[in-house]
């Protein structure tokens, strides 16, 4: 999967809602976030999240993880550009919001 910009779930937006309710469904920490992501931060306020070994192919299609630009202000994640965050009549945090809320440094 490839990162299409500012909307990297085109087309995935049925599988990125079941990622979604997975993640949500699991009690996840720093660690786990750690493992999954690769944080890089843009400037101040902008975090990029890319999946952390991208060459894992064995991975499930529900599992497999594109590049997401997380905003942050005031130290809090306020905005994504996945499909989860963006939904207008269900505006949420998602998984990668609270990836960068777990971060200790950021």
């Amino acid at each position: 999967m490839t990162d299409t910009g500012a909307d990297p779930d085109r087309g995935q937006e049925h599988i990125e809602v079941l990622r979604e309710t997975v993640d949500r469904n699991r009690d996840r920490d720093w660690a786990d976030y750690r493992e999954r992501f690769s944080f890089t931060v843009v400037d101040d306020g902008t975090v990029l999240l890319s999946p952390a070994d991208e060459t894992d192919t064995t991975e499930s299609v529900v599992e497999q993880e594109v590049t997401h630009t997380v905003i942050v202000n005031g130290g809090t994640a306020v905005d994504c550009n996945c499909h989860v965050a963006q939904r207008p009549f269900d505006p949420q945090s998602c998984r990668h919001m609270r990836a960068v809320e777990a971060h200790p440094r950021l």
